[in-house]
């Protein structure tokens, strides 16, 4: 698991709000964003980088697995909205999240994820728990270690 202190949001801090487009140029918010149990929140610097792709069928192929455990899927990326659009058009399978266009790189910054493929665990308070930051030869972290994680933050029954 690639789990650094030194870059990336800091952990058990209030994660900064947003406002940016998606993919179909609807606004959306960061609690606009949040499922019961939090946010599984990516960020990507390119959509069409052969790692990014790889990135996202990863997420799309586990996005209802994250659903189901009450943690909603989001995905920033330092694209246009018509760049984000044609990655959705051209997929072969419908995304369950949205692609955030984070033109400016605004997003990024505040969460400290520029250059830095990664994704953020939100609690549903929008206190960020955890942060895998992904050097370019793996794609994520392995889904069992993130089921883990994201088990120790859903409500027990």
């Amino acid at each position: 698991m690639f789990n650094t202190l030194e870059i990336g949001p800091h952990l058990n801090t209030i994660a900064p709000e947003f406002q940016v487009g998606d993919h179909n140029q609807i606004q959306r918010r960061l609690d606009d964003l949040m499922g019961p149990n939090g946010l599984v929140l990516g960020f990507l610097v390119d959509i069409w980088l052969s790692a990014s792709v790889r990135r996202i069928i990863w997420l799309q192929r586990h996005a209802g697995t994250f659903i189901r455990s009450g943690f909603n899927v989001a995905l920033v990326v330092c694209d246009q909205p018509h760049m984000l659009y044609g990655y959705c058009v051209s997929s072969p399978t419908p995304l369950e999240f949205p692609l955030l266009a984070d033109v400016k790189g605004e997003v990024h910054r505040l969460y400290n994820m520029t250059n830095h493929p990664g994704l953020v665990l939100l609690d549903p308070l929008r206190v960020i728990r955890h942060k895998w930051l992904m050097p370019d030869e793996r794609v994520w972290p392995k889904i069992y270690d993130m089921l883990e994680i994201l088990n120790t933050l859903q409500p027990q029954h």
